[in-house]
C-alpha cells in the first residue's frame, strides 16, 4: 500500500514496512515542509487573480504559514484550497485582495495592511468582533470615524470634541449644555418647594 497525505498540509504519512533506507530522507522532507507550514514566509508577485499552488510532492505556496504578496495594482483575487488552514497575509500590492476559496464567505485585505485570515474549508475569515473585521471594529470606535486624538498636553479641564471632521479640546461652554438654565430652574423650583413644606411642617 502507498504511501497517503494529510488533508491541509500534504505532509507524507508512510504506510507500514514501506520506503526501507530511504524514510530517512522522506521524513526529512516532511519536517521541512513543516516547518514551512509554522514559520516559512512565501513571496508571490501577482500580475492577476491567482491560485495558492498545492502538491503532495513539492513545496507549494498554500503550504506556508505566511504570504507576502507583491506587484500589481488592481484589485486581485487569490484562490485558497478548500481545507482547513490559517494564514498570516501581507499586501504589499498597491490595490486590494479578495481571499477565497470560490464558495462561502470571503476575506478583503486593503494595501499595505497584515492580517491573519482562517479557512473552515469553504469561508475564509479574518479576526473580528461582533461580526465586524478587526480593523471595521477599530474604526467604528475611533473619535472622529478615524481622526486622531490630538495631544494631552495643556488640554488640562478640557474636554474632546469634534465637527465632524476634526478633534479638538475644548472647555465646556454654554451652548454645549443647552438645557443647563432649565435644569437648574428646575432644581432651584424642587428646593423652594421643599423648603416651604418644611417650614410649614413645624
Amino acid at each position: 500500500m502507498p504511501s497517503s497525505y494529510t488533508t491541509s498540509l500534504r505532509l507524507e504519512k508512510q504506510f507500514t514496512g514501506e520506503n526501507v533506507n530511504v524514510w530517512g530522507d522522506r521524513l526529512n522532507t516532511a519536517i521541512e515542509r513543516t516547518e514551512q507550514a509554522i514559520a516559512g514566509l512565501r513571496p508571490i508577485a501577482l500580475t492577476g487573480d491567482y491560485t495558492l499552488t498545492t502538491s503532495n510532492t513539492v513545496t507549494d505556496d498554500a503550504r506556508y504559514a505566511m504570504l507576502k504578496f507583491t506587484g500589481g495594482s488592481g484589485a486581485f483575487s487569490v484562490r485558497l484550497p478548500s481545507v482547513t488552514k490559517a494564514y498570516k497575509v501581507w499586501n504589499a500590492t498597491t490595490g486590494l485582495i479578495v481571499f477565497t476559496t470560490g464558495a462561502g464567505a470571503t476575506v478583503q485585505v486593503d494595501t499595505t495592511d497584515i492580517v491573519e485570515i482562517f479557512c473552515d474549508g469553504s469561508n475564509v475569515k479574518t479576526l473580528g468582533y461582533g461580526g465586524a473585521s478587526l480593523k471595521a471594529y477599530i474604526a467604528s470606535v475611533v473619535v472622529g470615524g478615524g481622526a486622531t486624538v490630538p495631544s494631552l498636553v495643556g488640554a488640562a479641564g478640557k474636554w474632546l470634541t469634534n465637527n465632524g471632521s476634526i478633534t479638538s479640546w475644548a472647555y465646556p461652554s454654554t451652548s454645549d449644555i443647552s438645557n443647563y438654565a432649565s435644569d437648574q430652574a428646575a432644581k432651584t423650583a424642587t428646593a423652594t418647594a421643599l423648603a416651604i413644606a418644611f417650614a410649614v411642617a413645624l
